[in-house]
């Protein structure tokens, strides 16, 4: 098979740079294609048998009541429990992951064989959750390895969601809550959510106003900064909606939207540190010991930017960067943007479009501009593999 064109020039000068995508996007549309086409058995056997291997330790934890069974609702879409319920963290942090690799695997099945996506590669990063898949493109595994690395990713993000849920076990709203945001126009109350409009300073001026009214364990968190007008706030959902009131007529006046996001824990917030006991045991357990010592080309922290080639303890650190620390998206593209080997094209792995948007925001912040490319768009697959 010909290699496809961009990279064959890729692997005569080195330039690709991958990301993927975080929480609060669809997932289930993309993932069916794949699994009904049958052409990712060995795949899906992996990924989806990690989840079954695991599933007498964690269906009917606080974060799975109604358990985590994506084959079958994969075989028959009634069979899932409820739209909001493939949201929720513990299903979603995997499923969206099991996605994004669905979505690598397709672009390798293309022509993208993982031994030339190294040599073409030179940096990658990940929006929240899509830090730890990208550092699995980087470990450059081949054939069973790669197989049991799924499995073993698979099982490290099912048990980020599970733990998490377990720290914060307010799985749904209360009716209360339910109905103060209906009443204030955002409906679907979530511990974390999208507020687009105006810039970081003014937000983060109110956002300090509001927490000194708030207990110290209910206080608001400006957890992402994803583009100069769109960053996420993370914590309780009464805190939120108590924020929301308070500047609902600002908000009105200034046309700033305010949107929850399809997940059930704060995320990149200190409310969350209950947690990370709870899952080093896991890490144990599973052997999840991928070590940052064996990646081929850089990934960059969207916490700090470092390169976690660097990382004294992978397994430790990604899940902190995305359970605990402020995300700054600007920092992974600036990153890119500024990179020596210089990056041409990033492939944007997905679930959607929200990752790649996000990157082409962040970049033009920055005042840079790249190709961002999205493999779960048919567009852009299409130019990725002529």
């Amino acid at each position: 098979m010909a290699k496809p064109q961009i990279l064959q020039q890729a692997l005569e000068k080195p330039g690709l740079f991958v990301q993927f995508g975080g929480q609060g996007a669809p997932w289930y549309k993309e993932l069916k294609k794949y699994y009904d086409s049958g052409e990712m058995k060995p795949f899906f056997d992996a990924a989806i048998g990690a989840l079954e291997e695991e599933a007498s330790i964690v269906n009917g934890t606080p974060g799975l009541p109604h358990g985590l069974d994506p084959r079958k609702w994969l075989d028959d879409e009634s069979t899932i429990p409820s739209e909001d319920y493939l949201g929720c963290a513990a299903v979603s942090i995997p499923m969206i992951q099991m996605t994004q690799l669905a979505h690598l695997e397709a672009l390798t099945q293309a022509g993208y064989d993982r031994a030339s996506m190294i040599k073409a590669t030179v940096g990658g990063s990940g929006h929240s959750q899509g830090l730890i898949p990208s550092t699995l493109v980087s470990l450059g595994l081949e054939g069973d390895q790669y197989l049991e690395a799924v499995k073993k990713y698979t099982k490290y993000v099912l048990y980020i969601g599970v733990r998490s849920q377990e720290v914060f076990p307010y799985f749904d709203p209360t009716p209360e809550e339910s109905k103060k945001a209906e009443e204030l126009g955002s409906p679907n109350p979530a511990p974390m959510v999208a507020v687009l409009g105006e810039d970081h300073a003014y937000m983060e001026d109110l956002v300090k106003k509001e927490n000194e009214k708030l207990p110290d364990d209910k206080k608001i968190y400006i957890s992402l900064y994803n583009s100069p007008s769109n960053r996420i706030l993370s914590s309780h959902r009464s805190s939120l909606l108590q924020f929301h009131e308070a500047n609902k007529d600002a908000f009105d006046e200034k046309k700033v939207k305010f949107v929850y996001l399809r997940t059930t824990c704060p995320f990149h917030s200190p409310l969350m540190e209950p947690m990370m006991p709870l899952f080093q045991k896991d890490l144990e357990r599973i052997g999840f010991d991928y070590q940052g010592s064996s990646l081929h080309f850089p990934i960059y922290s969207f916490f700090d930017q470092r390169n976690y080639q660097q990382e004294a303890n992978m397994p430790l650190g990604l899940a902190t960067d995305m359970v605990l620390k402020t995300l700054f998206w600007d920092k992974p593209m600036k990153a890119a943007a500024e990179h020596s080997p210089a990056v041409t094209q990033i492939i944007d792995f997905g679930p959607g479009k929200t990752s790649q948007r996000l990157s082409m925001d962040s970049l033009k912040g920055i005042g840079k501009e790249l190709p961002v490319l999205a493999a779960a768009f048919a567009k852009d697959f299409k130019t990725l593999t002529e």
